[in-house]
């Protein structure tokens, strides 16, 4: 691995500390404090890089975090609209005929009438289980709320630092 406390110029008899380099000629002037030279601007920029990746890492991380709670929390509704719909499936045949047969039988009512208003009954339940369904799952929260509030947070702060960097306190 490289030495990364030392700049190589020339090879290794002109190898001095990043600290040193320039020390002489007024340019590096990020060891004495004031960040006013060309290293500094190199360093701030850096460090500003790095600080912009590590707040989109953290943003990724807080989605993913939002986005199993979301799958979480909607699964097990998934699994029980699933589960009903299957035994809905499989028993309606055998429970829509047996409604028209006791029609049939009872009512005296033909066969052929027994069996469509059984079925226009039965659609109409199934509507209106289908729309409640529907109003229930649009009042669950989803979305990324942390993640959003973050964003925002984080944007703000990249504005307000390029806004003030470079400025002394006077200015601001």
């Amino acid at each position: 691995m490289a030495d990364q406390a030392t700049l190589r110029t020339n090879g290794p008899a002109t190898a001095r500390p990043i600290a040193d380099a320039g020390a002489g000629d007024g340019n590096a002037t990020a060891s004495r404090g004031n960040g006013a030279g060309p290293i500094a601007l190199v360093s701030n920029i850096a460090e500003f890089g790095e600080d912009l990746l590590s707040l989109g890492e953290l943003q990724a991380r807080l989605a993913i975090i939002e986005l199993k709670q979301n799958i979480e929390s909607g699964k097990n509704c998934v699994v029980a609209v699933l589960v009903g719909v299957l035994i809905a499936l499989g028993t309606l045949p055998v429970l829509l005929t047996g409604i028209a047969e006791l029609l049939v039988s009872e009512l005296s009512v033909g066969h052929t009438a027994a069996l469509l208003s059984v079925a226009v009954v039965s659609l109409a339940v199934a509507g209106a289980i289908v729309a409640i369904a529907i109003i229930l799952f649009r009042r669950r929260r989803f979305g990324f709320p942390l993640s959003s509030e973050e964003l925002t947070r984080n944007l703000n702060w990249v504005r307000t630092v390029v806004l003030h960097s470079g400025r002394s306190n006077r200015q601001r």
